[in-house]
């Protein structure tokens, strides 16, 4: 038994009929005397002989194109990309059915081979497209309300996701939506995309660039300056650390040091950052006797506080500063030693006198309570945390982190969204992994706050229609964390659109500390993915499983032929042929398929489920070849 050949992948023996019809054709339009005809009749029976010679060569030319185009095409170039109000353009197309898997799996049949030979331009097995070329491509486009669902882009490196991500984020620019890029690697080629587009939009005066890399042409940026509790600090700080095993124990000490300084900090009305949260949590005594001078002063309006803790420190028998006067030694100029002396006693004396008082304040015992350990005990309690805030409050990235600039350089995010603001995010993490890291899960956690106060305007409105909020998060892996599940859960609502970037499922657990749990919640908050070729199975397997099954059609000949046992019989022998055609159900798409994709074509699941086989376009135009220094230095 043996398939019979697929209808499409066969010589074009139509061409035999249409030299036959040809021929007879040509006969009887050049010669109808030779037949004893009249011109007029000759000329009639030629024209209606063209008839099926015409149709069998529009036979014949499907059969050729078919197998031309199971092997190569030309590039699929654009020179203006396409803008709409409701729609966002993906690429070029048609919609995955029953017909294309048919052909799929006559095409990888033995005897097609000799047709699948040839080489792609982009790699890849270019069959996987050319099956739906017979009915031709379109313009694949999705729905704008379906991208609050947010969208999933996988695909392995050098594939085609950045030149997937210029297109939709140029598309929202020129829309005049809010755009905002988190780059990890801080790719240039992106940036000036970026850059040309927001300038044929007229929008540059709305482009802001904040660079790890090159803080003295950055916009400055506190991740930690906004939020609704200081307890949230604590968290997004916190999350940064290790929490397997022992290690979430510290991290739970760490989260409530953390938020006894924000608590303070908060009271003092003093802005929080990655430094004095660094300076505090090392040494917290000035911070309590700033806070406990504040409380006394401002906060209960007390007087004669300050002459009754004099007189507790002098009246402390074990108050060396007394033993220093009679030495004559001024204090005020005294060694930094000595220095240290004083100011422990002095908050002391503080404490006491809050005790005596009765007075009862939580941040202030909370700050008590943490100054009390033991030094070599809290040493190796926060030994995880002050290396991660001292690499963002030091260095380079001090100069983004720390608010060092004026305020019109400083990037607050409820404000980039209210003027429709275009922010490229560029986090140098191949440089410094850990602090591309923390700064882009801090980004987030603070994105997710300016979100909830989108919120509150919202409700305190009659009727709002929510701007639009592109957020583009390229290398996604690098900076996932907790903080990202809000925004894809609720953030739909206040207008946030997020695009994610990233190669591979495990990449995302990994950054997770190795949770499938946490990594599937994230995941299963994408309602459209974007596929493009992966190299892991469990990867392809996550599109690959959503499709539905559908039937195809299998040929099979037979043929036998038996000799005659009995001489006597007139019969020397007997054969038989038979063809059977069965349905048998198959996978929609294999995840060998999605290993096996060209550069720049993807399989898409948009619109709540619709599989779509699409090219993604090279757009014929060269961004703005300025230097990234100098366009950093324009838009500042």
């Amino acid at each position: 038994m043996t398939a019979s050949p697929a209808p499409l992948l066969r010589p074009p023996l139509e061409l035999a009929s249409v030299c036959v019809f040809t021929a007879a054709a040509l006969v009887f339009l050049v010669a109808p005397h030779r037949l004893n005809l009249a011109d007029l009749h000759g000329y009639i029976i030629g024209a209606v002989l063209m008839v099926p010679a015409l149709y069998r060569i529009c036979q014949a030319w499907r059969v050729l194109r078919y197998q031309r185009t199971l092997v190569s095409r030309r590039p699929y170039v654009i020179r203006e990309i396409p803008v709409s109000e409701d729609r966002l353009f993906i690429g070029r197309g048609f919609e995955w059915s029953q017909p294309h898997i048919q052909r799929l799996k006559e095409s990888l049949s033995p005897g097609a081979l000799k047709y699948r030979k040839g080489i792609a331009e982009r790699g890849g097995d270019p069959v996987l497209h050319g099956v739906g070329l017979l009915e031709g491509e379109r313009e694949v486009w999705s729905s704008l309300k379906e991208r609050f669902g947010h969208m999933l882009v996988l695909g392995a490196t050098r594939v085609g996701k950045t030149t997937l991500a210029a297109l939709l984020i140029s598309q929202e620019i020129l829309r005049g939506d809010v755009v905002i890029v988190l780059d990890p690697k801080g790719d240039p080629d992106l940036l000036r995309r970026m850059y040309t587009e927001a300038k044929r939009a007229g929008r540059l005066d709305e482009m802001r660039v904040l660079h790890l890399r090159h803080p003295e042409y950055s916009q400055s940026y506190n991740p930690v300056a906004n939020y609704s509790s200081p307890g949230e600090i604590a968290t997004r700080i916190a999350e940064q650390l290790p929490s397997k095993g022992q290690s979430a124990t510290f991290k739970e000490f760490a989260w409530r040091f953390i938020n006894a300084v924000t608590q303070a900090l908060d009271a003092l009305s003093i802005t929080p950052s990655y430094k004095n949260i660094y300076d505090y949590v090392q040494d917290i005594e000035p911070l309590m006797i700033k806070y406990h001078e504040w409380l006394y002063d401002e906060c209960l309006g007390l007087t004669g506080w300050k002459a009754e803790v004099a007189t507790l420190q002098t009246s402390d028998p074990d108050n060396e500063d007394a033993v220093f006067e009679k030495k004559g030694f001024d204090y005020k100029t005294g060694s930094r030693k000595d220095s240290k002396k004083r100011a422990v006693r002095y908050a002391d004396a503080l404490l006491k006198y809050r005790k005596n008082r009765k007075i009862q304040d939580d941040i202030a015992k909370e700050l008590e309570q943490t100054s009390r350990y033991d030094k070599v005990y809290y040493d190796k309690i926060i030994a995880s945390l002050l290396p991660l805030l001292n690499k963002l409050k030091s260095g380079r990235t001090a100069s983004v982190l720390t608010n060092a600039f004026d305020p019109e350089r400083t990037l607050d995010w409820l404000t980039l969204m209210k003027n429709r603001g275009i922010v490229y995010v560029g986090l140098d993490a191949l440089a410094n992994p850990s602090v591309a890291r923390a700064v882009g899960n801090a980004m987030f956690a603070d994105l997710a706050s300016a979100v909830g106060r989108v919120y509150a305007e919202m409700e305190s409105a009659s009727t709002v229609e929510p701007t639009r909020i592109a957020i583009h998060a390229d290398e996604f892996n690098d900076i996932v964390g907790p903080h990202l599940h809000p925004l894809l859960s609720k953030a739909g609502g206040a207008g946030v659109q997020i695009t994610a970037y990233t190669q591979t499922l495990a990449d995302i657990e990994a950054s997770l500390d190795g949770d499938r749990a946490a990594a599937a919640r994230i995941v299963g908050n994408f309602n459209a993915m974007i596929m493009l070729r992966v190299r892991t199975l469990d990867t392809a397997r996550t599109l690959a499983d959503q499709v539905p099954k559908f039937d195809v059609l299998e040929h099979a000949e037979s043929a036998s032929v038996s000799d005659s046992s009995q001489a006597e019989s007139d019969v020397a022998f007997t054969s038989s042929a038979s063809e059977r055609v069965s349905a048998r159900s198959v996978a929609g798409i294999e995840p060998s398929d999605l290993m096996r994709l060209p550069k720049g074509e993807a399989f898409a699941l948009l619109d709540g489920g619709s599989i779509w086989k699409i090219r993604i376009p090279l757009i014929d135009e060269d961004s703005d070849p300025k230097p990234v220094l100098e366009i950093m230095k324009e838009l500042l």
